[in-house]
């Protein structure tokens, strides 16, 4: 069984189209999980409106959605778990095209595929990846190649039991939370794209006034390999123009890392011009 697990905060608009979206999907061995994370819009009633023995409802005060996923973890019945955010819409076929990837290779816990974007009702394919095992998580990474994000990708509970998302973290908690499963297992990417992110409806995004409720926050270069250091470098001059004073109090020696910003600028005319 598949279980689809749904934090959900304040996402009327939508949260009844993200639902339809699984609900419809034509593989039927799975379970959806809504935890209400504390909405104080009409969330709730949208999924209580929905009449489907499927469905199962958790409400908890407002922790985040890392603790939202957590809670739907171990609530889950379903041996796979697919997280999938309340904004986001699942392709047609995608939970049968999972099922059949965690059949055909069994030894791997962890598939993940590419996903369209939508923007203004624009919808383009993020990236295109190939089927395989991937050698190397952090460097394809770091070359914006295979690029997982919640709802693209499937993974066994008993691998989220054992690495939960780190509670304190609500933005860029998936990619702290992939960064460590990266280095517990092999990851399986395959090439049929299985969601659709709204970025419309995306609040998340936002960077939070408190840099400790930041992947951001975290960052850590002790015993890592060079690849996982700059996937982290990566992250942190995309992102460290949001946080400027707090940024310079925790990594002033980044700052000065010359060698690693030439890497950066090679690796990016690379994936220009090779991929």
């Amino acid at each position: 069984m598949i279980s689809v697990v749904i934090p959900l905060y304040n996402k009327e608009p939508i949260i009844e189209k993200t639902m339809m979206s699984v609900l419809s999907q034509d593989y039927s061995d799975f379970e959806v999980v809504v935890v209400d994370d504390g909405s104080t819009d009409n969330s709730v009633e949208k999924i209580e409106a929905i009449h489907d023995t499927r469905i199962r409802l958790i409400r908890q005060e407002n922790g985040g959605p890392s603790k939202a996923r957590n809670t739907g973890v171990k609530n889950a019945k379903g041996e796979w778990v697919l997280f999938l955010d309340a904004d986001d819409e699942l392709e047609p076929n995608s939970l049968a095209y999972f099922a059949n990837l965690t059949r055909k290779f069994s030894e791997i816990k962890f598939f993940c595929a590419p996903f369209y974007v939508s923007i203004g009702g624009h919808k383009s394919l993020s990236f295109q990846y190939v089927d395989g095992i991937v050698k190397d998580p952090f460097y394809e990474f770091c070359i914006r190649r295979v690029m997982p994000r919640t709802g693209s990708f499937i993974c066994s509970r008993e691998l989220c039991l054992a690495e939960p998302f780190n509670d304190n973290i609500r933005r860029y908690e998936d990619y702290e939370w992939l960064f460590r499963i990266y280095k517990r297992t092999y990851i399986y990417s395959a090439s049929k794209p299985v969601l659709t992110t709204n970025v419309d409806f995306n609040e998340a995004s936002h960077a939070r006034s408190d840099i400790k409720e930041d992947f951001m926050g975290y960052l850590s270069f002790k015993k890592k390999s060079f690849s996982e250091k700059m996937a982290l470098y990566f992250l942190y001059l995309s992102e460290r123009d949001y946080y400027p004073n707090q940024c310079h109090k925790l990594y002033p020696w980044l700052y000065w890392r010359y060698d690693w910003l030439l890497i950066y600028k090679l690796l990016r005319l690379l994936r220009r011009y090779f991929y």
